[in-house]
């Protein structure tokens, strides 16, 4: 490698490192290498650290929002929640499936079966959210109205399998979204996997 070579990459590798004179340093009297050389260009770097830094502590202080906007602070409410639903899941995995139907009219019964006992689990949730106040009570009442939506779907299309005909189960629209995405996000987020919707239709 030519003289000239090694002053050209050493001169690269300088100014990687933010070294303009290689016989410098940080010591008195020298902007640190770390800094832009100036007094405004030092003024403003470390402003821009100091508004990193509050970022960051701002960020992990109670003050900073957190978690989903659906998260309830009621955690009696989503404990006893799941114990209701995980109750009606096992109520209903003791049914007879879809397997086991010998026909439209036979899965249309099995259906009804079943949505019978999720309707009881959604009037004891209701019972339950009589206690849940403010803010958590809307949401509560939010997620148990998709609830009453998601068990209408299924009722009309238990009717559509008594009538002999055996179309996909399909269920109703919130603001471009199945109302089954709404009613699995709240349980999911709020700690009750059982309260989602079922997968028997």
């Amino acid at each position: 490698m030519s003289s000239y070579q090694r002053r050209e990459a050493q001169h690269w590798l300088d100014s990687m490192r933010g070294v303009d004179d290689p016989g410098g340093g940080d010591g008195p009297g020298r902007t640190p290498g770390w800094l832009p050389k100036g007094r405004a260009g030092a003024s403003a770097a470390i402003v821009a650290l100091l508004v990193m830094a509050g970022f960051w502590i701002w960020a992990f202080s109670p003050l900073a929002p957190s978690g989903h906007p659906d998260v309830l602070n009621n955690v009696v409410f989503t404990h006893d929640a799941e114990d209701i639903c995980s109750d009606a899941v096992r109520a209903a995995n003791r049914l007879p499936g879809a397997a086991e139907a010998t026909g439209p009219e036979d899965r249309a019964t099995q259906i009804v079966a079943t949505t019978l006992l999720f309707e009881e689990m959604v009037t004891d949730l209701r019972a339950e959210a009589d206690d849940v106040a403010g803010s958590d009570g809307e949401l509560v009442d939010a997620w148990l109205g998709d609830w009453d939506t998601y068990l209408d779907d299924r009722r009309a299309y238990a009717e559509t399998l008594a009538g002999g005909s055996d179309p996909p189960f399909t269920v109703t629209a919130r603001d471009g979204e199945a109302v089954t995405g709404y009613i699995d996000i709240f349980a999911e987020i709020n700690n009750m996997p059982s309260c989602r919707t079922p997968g028997d239709v």
